[in-house]
């Protein structure tokens, strides 16, 4: 990484910033000497003794910054070229696929013509797209050593960036050839007659369902045009941080912002991709059925698969379809379990509004309790007279309104427990904003009083001070009228 520190601001020669880099450089002191050949014979030897030297020249550090601009933007526009040819590549494969089993044009133009016109332009784009992603890498690598501050090309190159390069590459470089041939497949079902019999499939089919996995540059394209990265003030934050600005932040900043429309997006596009390809792997054992029936019924499946109901209407006889079949399960449960999250987090209060619940709370039980202290007074009371009365005359009906009072008094004292407990509970259960908010007032409350009270006390020693400032200058007053 690169070391910069920021030096001291004054009228001193100390650097201000101080970057240090791998190449050789001079000393600062002999640069401000003037003399050109004492500072080439008093250049110091940096390798071996620190990790490059110090740069405290303000136009080295713009020079810098404008060089990784300049790479980074030529990043961005690779990214861009290398997604256009992929695309381009995977389109060309697809249309070679759909024309050689449907034979649409047959009446127009040579089926084998155009495919072989189709596989090696897509071969073409291919070649092109592995160059611009190597040349993507080196533009990358290059950013690398600018921040680093480095010439030496071995910093930059690592196990992980050479694996991820090579994967990348094999990922890529895989397209239709001209002339593959078929492979025989078994036909997967219940009747066994049928599970004898194998299905000819062509090689170029199976060359072209990998070329989804480029979809990987989509994801890379999505980072490199993405807010969090374009903004250098976030992803100086990040850096601060300890966060990369990768695909992972940006997914889960998107799903944070926008998860329904990111889920849905990413939903239909799996269902269209893993249809199609569920189409090629299917679509040889049933030579009778259109492409589009196949399409369509396939789209069905994906959708049921996808939600884990599996009606069984549509079955799948290869191992290809029955492996799609099982991505399909896994995926939809994935994003089953996702989006359940999503509505769990939608479904929660936020805290305003549990505040709000909780003061509505609080003044309804503090109200029940209240009424409920108010009935013991009125049922007191009440058993009181009714006690008089059956002392003064000792009948029946008496003795009934007393038992009755004091029955309604029991339950009022009854009520009035709950709802004082239940008053106790609610404050237990505030949050510490209540907590401290309450405090806060107390403590404010109690201030206000203090100072109350000392300007209070304030005023009474002035009016004293008054006071003795005025008998004072009236026993002066006194006094000099004596001596004259």
């Amino acid at each position: 990484m690169a070391a910069v520190r920021a030096g001291a601001v004054g009228l001193s020669k100390q650097a201000r910033f101080v970057m240090y880099s791998s190449t050789r450089g001079s000393d600062w002191d002999s640069r401000d000497s003037g003399n050109a050949d004492r500072a080439r014979q008093n250049r110091p030897s940096v390798y071996g003794k620190r990790y490059g030297v110090a740069m405290s020249n303000a136009e080295t550090v713009r020079q810098r910054w404008k060089m990784r601009r300049r790479l980074s933007d030529l990043k961005v526009k690779l990214c861009d070229v290398t997604l256009i040819l992929a695309v381009s590549g995977l389109i060309l494969a697809m249309l070679d696929v759909e024309f050689t089993a449907t034979r649409v044009l047959e009446d127009y133009v040579n089926i084998e013509d155009l495919s072989f016109i189709l596989r090696i332009t897509a071969i073409v784009t291919t070649i092109a797209l592995l160059f611009f992603l190597l040349f993507y890498h080196f533009i990358d690598t290059k950013i690398q050593l600018v921040e680093t501050g480095t010439s030496n090309w071995r910093v930059g190159i690592t196990s992980e960036r050479v694996l991820n390069t090579l994967l990348e590459v094999a990922i890529c470089g895989i397209c239709p050839i001209p002339e593959t041939g078929f492979v025989a497949w078994p036909q997967l079902s219940a009747i066994a007659e049928k599970t004898r019999q194998y299905v000819n499939i062509p090689i170029s089919v199976l060359l072209t369902l990998p070329m989804f996995l480029r979809f990987f540059i989509v994801c890379r394209y999505m980072v490199l045009h993405s807010s969090q990265h374009q903004d250098t003030a976030t992803r100086t934050i990040a850096s601060l941080n300890h966060i990369a600005v990768d695909f992972r932040f940006v997914l889960k900043s998107e799903m944070y912002e926008r998860p329904l429309f990111v889920l849905s997006i990413a939903s239909l596009l799996f269902w269209c991709v893993v249809s199609w390809m569920l189409t090629q792997c299917e679509r040889y054992a049933y030579p009778s059925i259109s492409g589009f029936q196949h399409f369509a019924d396939y789209l069905w499946f994906e959708i049921i698969t996808f939600f884990s109901i599996g009606y069984g209407d549509v079955q799948v006889s290869t191992y290809c379809g029955r492996g799609l079949a099982m991505l399909t399960a896994i995926v939809g449960t994935l994003f089953s379990s996702t989006l359940i999250a999503l509505i769990s987090r939608k479904l929660i209060l936020t805290t305003c509004e549990k505040r709000v619940n909780h003061i509505i709370a609080e003044n309804n039980i503090t109200n029940e309790h209240k009424n409920a202290a108010a009935c013991v007074l009125q049922n007191t009371w009440r058993t009181v007279l009714r006690s008089r009365d059956y002392d003064k005359t000792n009948t029946r009906r008496n003795q009934q309104r007393l038992a009755k009072s004091q029955r309604m008094l029991l339950c009022s004292v009854l009520t009035f427990r709950k709802t004082r407990w239940k008053l106790r509970m609610q404050m237990e259960d505030e949050d510490d904003y209540f907590t401290a908010r309450r405090a806060f007032n107390e403590t404010e409350d109690r201030l206000q009083k203090v100072r109350q009270r000392q300007s209070q006390l304030d005023g009474k020693i002035s009016t004293l001070f008054e006071n003795v400032e005025a008998l004072t200058q009236a026993v002066m007053a006194r006094k000099c009228y004596l001596r004259q």
